[in-house]
Parts: structure tokens; sequence; C-alpha cells
């Protein structure tokens, strides 16, 4: 056994699991085969080894997903998993793929970038017409302010490997497809950069689909545009409508919420607490005591509200408060202790840009994880 086989046999598997719209039983499956397996996931393609795209292929995903799986340092595998019931084999098989050095059989669109490397695909590829446009306890995170650290981690890492994808940067650009910044005032005054870059759609922790194109000075957000995106149309069922139980529909939806939201603030326990209760849920045991004991933790965590507070306010409507007002809002619809919220994914995405403006990065991870939109409903809702 050579050195190079010695290491693969032992290195430690680091998924990046996105997911296209329909895809949340994949998901779920997923994410429940990575507890199991003791894999802790990737943040950014710079440190992941294995990609993982849960959910039907959506060809407006894939030059998106072929951007991010172009950076992902090797050695690397690849799974994409449509049927929920196939994720044990093809995790299996990527894993076997990892550990001897193979790479996964070069697809299509690779091939087709491969040779047009200076030809980004065309801009309005893949956009859906609903376009929205904007001129003790362990604690969560790091200490000094860790969440920012780890909710920047998701964002701009990947942010920037879509603009490599060359999607939609606009105007000049630089080698790797980043556009070229121009000036303008700041809030300040002073002269500064303004880059345009995208956030999403293949994002760890992120709603499916969902795409964020900002304009940024420094780090803060001066404007966005909020769109999702869809290639061909294809039926979807939204998966908590298929969960019978109201109550079980309801705790185990927000939990999954929760997952995500403390993942971007970088409660990764919190996170995998939740995700543990969310499928138990589904798999119909009991787990009344162990969910109000976890909600009771992450309510009364000072740093993690110190974290969301203030962040993403809206003063009425379903989702009033900030940031930390909705995460416990979810912890009471989880526990029972009020009643579920009716959702809008379309009002979701129509607030999404006033919202974000102004917003340092770090943060608008936070508010759009504490929005959470299902565009899985209005995929449904919209045909």
């Amino acid at each position: 056994m050579d050195l190079t086989t010695w290491l693969l046999q032992r290195i430690s598997v680091r998924p990046l699991l996105v997911s296209t719209v329909g895809g949340t039983a994949a998901r779920l499956a997923v994410e429940r085969r990575f507890r199991r397996r003791g894999w802790r996931p990737a943040l950014n393609p710079a440190e992941a080894n294995l990609l993982i795209v849960a959910g039907p292929r959506d060809p407006a995903m894939d030059p998106f997903v072929e951007a991010v799986w172009r950076v992902v340092p090797g050695p690397r595998s690849r799974a994409d998993i449509a049927d929920p019931a196939e994720a044990d084999a093809r995790l299996t098989e990527a894993e076997q793929q990892l550990r001897s050095g193979t790479l996964p059989p070069e697809t299509g669109q690779e091939r087709h970038e491969a040779a047009h490397d200076h030809q980004p695909p065309a801009d309005d590829h893949g956009r859906h017409g609903h376009a929205v446009h904007h001129g003790g306890d362990a604690e969560p995170g790091r200490e000094h302010g860790g969440h920012h650290e780890n909710a920047m981690d998701h964002s701009s890492h990947q942010a920037h490997d879509m603009g490599e994808g060359g999607h939609d940067m606009g105007g000049m650009s630089m080698p790797g497809g980043i556009a070229m910044a121009d000036r303008a005032d700041d809030r300040d005054g002073l002269k500064l950069d303004r880059l345009a870059v995208p956030l999403g759609p293949v994002l760890p922790a992120w709603p499916a689909g969902l795409l964020v194109r900002t304009t940024l000075q420094g780090d803060v957000i001066q404007d966005a545009e909020v769109e999702t995106v869809r290639g061909h149309a294809h039926v979807v069922t939204p998966f908590w409508d298929t969960v019978s139980l109201d109550s079980t529909r309801v705790a185990a939806r927000r939990l999954d919420s929760c997952v995500r939201l403390l993942s971007v603030a970088g409660w990764d326990d919190a996170a995998v607490a939740a995700g543990r209760l969310r499928d138990d849920l589904l798999a119909g045991r009991d787990v009344d005591g162990q969910l109000t004991r976890w909600a009771r933790r992450v309510r009364r965590s000072r740093t993690l509200r110190w974290s969301l507070a203030g962040l993403g306010r809206l003063d009425r409507g379903p989702f009033a408060g900030d940031t930390a007002d909705r995460l416990c809002r979810w912890l009471d619809e989880a526990t029972g202790t009020a009643p579920a919220a009716v959702e809008d994914p379309d009002e979701i995405l129509a607030l999404l840009p006033d919202l974000l403006a102004g917003a340092e990065l770090a943060a608008a991870r936070l508010i759009i994880a504490s929005l959470d939109p299902d565009l899985e409903r209005m995929r449904a809702a919209h045909g």
C-alpha cells in the first residue's frame, strides 16, 4: 500500500450538502445518514471533499452546482440523490470513490463548460417569473462573535464561487468570471467599491432554489434582487403536506427551520439535536420531554439571543419582530405552546430586499434563515 492509498483510507469525509426544489425528503434522509456515519458537514467548497445534491435534477441549477463542483479540491467525490431510499447506497458509493481516489464520471455540463471555458452562460438562464427587484451547555458559535465567522464562511466563500461560474456578474469581468468593481459613495459618504455578489442557490443551510443577487460595498449590502431558480417545470408536492398529523407536521417543520438558523448562527450542537428531534418526530417517536428540554436550553442562551437580536426587524404581520423573536416563535410552535403561523413564501420573498438592504453579509444569512421560505410550496402553488 503506497502513501496516497494509506492517506485516502483515513481521510475525514466532509460533505457539502445542497438541495433542489422538491428535494426535502432526500435532504432529510441524507442528513440522517450524516449523523449515523459521524460526518461533519462542510461550510463551504474549500473545506469539502464530497458534494451531495439532494432532490430532483433541475437544469437551471446545473450551472450553479457545476460552478461549486469545480472549486471543491481533490481528492473529491460527488453524489446526486433524488430518491431518499437510495441515500445509503449512493453515499457509500461516493465514499468508496473518495477513498479510492476515483473521480465520478464527468457530466455533460462539465464537458460543455470545459469546451467553452471563456463563454459564460446567458444571464437569463433559469430565472423564475417571481423575481422581486430592489434598488454546562455549549453556547452557539465561537467566542468573540463566532456566529458571524460561521455565517461568512457560508456566504462569502460560496458567493465568490458563484462568481467563478460566470453567472450574471454584469459588465466587465476579471479572470475567473468575477465582475470588476465600480465606485460609489457608501453610507458614510466614502468612495468604496461596489461589487455584484450572488448568494445561493448552492449554499448549505439555504432555502432550495433561492438566489439573492446583492450589490456590496465592503461587507454591507446596498441593494438586493431576489428570485427563484427553476428550469423545466416538474410537479412538486410540498414535503410537509405529506405529513398527515398536524401537530407532527408543525413541530417537525419548525425544528427543520431551527436546524438551518442554528447552523448558520454557528451553534452546531443545538442544530444537530434539532435535526435528531425532527427525524424522531417524523418516525412517530415520543420526544415531548426531550423537545421541551432542548427548547428551554435554546431559549435561555444569552449568547444566541445577543447574536440574533435586532436583525431583520419587521413591525407587523406573521414575521413581526427580529430574528431572535422569530426563533422563539418557532420554539413555541414546535412545543405546541403557540398556534402555527400561516406563511406565504411569496410574501417572504417580497420582504427580503428591504430587509437585506443595509445589512452586513453575515447578518443577511441569519435574516434569510430566520424566514426560511418554503419554495416547494410556492412551486406547487404556481405550477
